[in-house]
C-alpha cells in the first residue's frame, strides 16, 4: 500500500523537483521518502521469502532487521523535522 501511495504522490510532485522556489525541498523529500520506500520494498521481499521457507532462525532474523531499521527511522525523522 505504501508503494502505491508513494508512486501516486510522486506522479503529482515530480514536476516541482527542479524549481528553485522550493530551495531543494523536493530533492530532499524524494531522497528521504525514496530511501524509505526501498527499505519497505526490501523488508516486504524478505518477509515473503521468510513466509515461503519459515524457520525459527529466519523469523528471528527478519524481526531483528525490521526493528533495527525502525530504530534508525525513529532517530532520523525527528532530526530531519527539527533541523
Amino acid at each position: 500500500m505504501f508503494l502505491a501511495v508513494k508512486l501516486f504522490e510522486y506522479s503529482g510532485e515530480i514536476r516541482y523537483a527542479g524549481e528553485e522556489t522550493f530551495n531543494g525541498f523536493f530533492e530532499l523529500y524524494f531522497i528521504i521518502t525514496g530511501f524509505h520506500l526501498l527499505h519497505v520494498v526490501f523488508g516486504a521481499l524478505v518477509m515473503l521469502l521468510i513466509a515461503w521457507r519459515p524457520s525459527r532462525g529466519n523469523v528471528a532474523l527478519i524481526t531483528t532487521l525490521w526493528h533495527a531499521i525502525d530504530l534508525v527511522w525513529i532517530v532520523m525523522f525527528p532530526i530531519i523535522y527539527l533541523a
